[in-house]
């Protein structure tokens, strides 16, 4: 099925947060934000350094994009994109979509960037095996020690 992009924008959010509430749900995320948090929240992000993409198949929803771009901290040269958050809604999983979105985004958003950033949750295994399979390698470990 062919995937279209469409920028979003300020009158998404409520679709947005939503989303991401379900993200925060599925990646197993400490995060407890309300969807009024989450929507004043992307509110903020929209409107200074993110932008958002609505992935859409046959005019429906199926999952969106948060990024920014940012130089590299060694190399100034070197345009880098951090891609925050990355969801397919629920119903269209294992259809393929996952992985027609990261590759519309590289086509249409990131053909000038060098590489693509992301964060996974050490506890979210299925999140790590679809983005081993979207070509992602490990870069480094952060690690924290609760006192």
């Amino acid at each position: 099925m062919e995937l279209e992009l469409r920028r979003a924008s300020l009158s998404d959010i409520d679709l947005l947060a939503e989303m991401n509430k379900q993200l925060i749900e599925d990646e197993g995320s400490m995060n407890s934000m309300s969807i009024d948090e989450l929507k004043n929240r992307m509110s903020t992000w929209i409107g200074t350094s993110y932008l958002a993409d609505l992935i859409i198949a046959r005019q429906e929803t199926v999952g969106y994009a948060l990024y920014s771009f940012k130089q590299n901290q060694y190399d100034t040269n070197i345009k880098e994109v951090y891609l925050r958050q990355y969801f397919i809604v629920r119903k269209f999983r294992k259809l393929g979509f996952g992985l027609q979105g990261i590759n519309l985004l590289k086509e249409q958003r990131f053909n000038d960037v060098d590489s693509i950033e992301i964060d996974v949750l050490e506890s979210n295994t299925i999140g790590k095996q679809f983005w081993i399979k979207a070509g992602f390698k490990p870069s480094y470990t952060s690690m924290k020690m609760k006192v």
